[in-house]
């Protein structure tokens, strides 16, 4: 029973990192701001659009967010372990106006991604953290969004396991009052 269950979780664990990295494709707003009133605050309404938060991540890009999604099943402590890039959370919360973000790994993101030269980088970087620290960043709630999906298939794996098990009872309840000679005695009154 033990193994079964171990395989169990094991299977669910993989299913939630597909349900994650499924919640990552959807479509969220471009900046919108944390509350989404920056295109009424102040952004230039000619960047309004909207992608996934893997749109135009080059193929094994190390900082890529969906490529970073593992979860697995320690059968020694009996826990999931989700891994993913530290940054999730901003991702999956959002991040309220206020206060900036460290250029550094702004300025490496553009050089990688975009191949500006560092100057070119670092003023892009500034001006993306000054942005964040004006409007935020909206919550995408990938992470929630993933937790509601795979309670659902649990929900419905379950459900179907109990019917047939359900069935499974039935049919042998009634084949075990079947005596085995198959002749029935019916009484009448």
């Amino acid at each position: 029973m033990e193994q079964q269950l171990a395989e169990a979780f094991s299977l669910y664990s993989q299913l939630f990192a597909q349900k994650l990295k499924q919640a990552l494709t959807q479509t969220y707003p471009y900046a919108p701001g944390f509350d989404g009133s920056a295109y009424n605050n102040g952004r230039n309404p000619q960047y309004k659009g909207a992608a996934n938060k893997i749109a135009g991540v080059p193929e094994g890009y190390n900082t890529n967010l969906i490529n970073s999604v593992e979860a697995t099943y320690n059968v020694d402590s009996k826990e999931v372990q989700v891994f993913m890039n530290d940054y999730w959370q901003y991702v999956n919360d959002g991040r309220r106006p206020g206060k900036g973000v460290p250029i550094r790994p702004l300025m490496l993101w553009a050089m990688d991604r975009l191949g500006l030269n560092q100057q070119e980088a670092k003023s892009m970087a500034f001006g993306i953290s000054q942005n964040i620290k004006k409007f935020g960043i909206q919550p995408t709630y990938f992470f929630d969004i993933a937790i509601e999906q795979l309670s659902a298939q649990i929900d419905q794996d379950l459900f179907n396991e109990l019917g047939a098990s359900i069935d499974d009872f039935i049919s042998q309840t009634i084949i075990n009052a079947i005596p085995a000679n198959n002749e029935l005695n019916i009484r009448t009154i």
